[in-house]
């Protein structure tokens, strides 16, 4: 019995490993409170949107933080990625509240991917912040069976500048082309 109780505990946590990437599971939990404000419906995957989380955090506190927020605000998304791994917090097939806006297809045909550690003052740990956010957009785009041109900004849905620390520092056109590097060398 103690078992299978250590094995039904630890389940969420077990990485998946994907190339160079670790994807660890870690879904959000599923109370009533995140099953209101988070949880969204079935959706029907069409886009990858790529946010920074505008904060110096790791991926695990973004994963800790939405699953404790409690502020009746409709936020979620589906993946955190820092420069050593990344957290899946929602099913693909859910849709997230991250592009704002609303009931569109930023929010309801789109998986959310937050590039953490973006206002780090270590610019080599936010450059491998990013280029993980690269593997992990390359492995849902082969994923879904879908190119580059599938990738979206949160700001191409609300007008946000973000991913704030792409668009600025690193460039949007060079995350694309390392994004279509990683689809063309397997490295995700």
């Amino acid at each position: 019995m103690r078992l299978i109780l250590v094995f039904i505990v630890l389940t969420p946590f077990i990485g998946l490993c994907s190339g160079a990437l670790t994807v660890l599971q870690q879904l959000l939990d599923r109370n009533d409170y995140n099953l209101k404000w988070k949880y969204g419906t079935a959706q029907t995957i069409k886009w990858i949107t790529i946010h920074n989380t505008a904060n110096s955090a790791p991926a695990q506190n973004e994963a800790t933080y939405l699953n404790n927020r409690r502020d009746s605000q409709y936020i979620s998304f589906h993946y955190a990625v820092d420069n050593i791994h990344a957290i899946q917090l929602l099913p693909d097939n859910i849709h997230g509240w991250h592009a704002g806006d609303g009931s569109g297809e930023g929010n309801k045909a789109s998986i959310g991917v937050e590039i953490a550690q973006s206002t780090n003052t270590n610019e080599a740990l936010k450059n491998a912040a990013i280029e993980n956010g690269a593997r992990l957009a390359a492995l849902l785009l082969k994923r879904y069976n879908f190119g580059v041109d599938r990738l979206r900004k949160h700001q191409d849905w609300s007008g946000k500048n973000c991913p704030h620390d792409i668009l600025g520092r690193y460039g949007w056109t060079n995350f694309v082309n390392l994004v279509q590097q990683k689809l063309n060398t397997g490295d995700y």
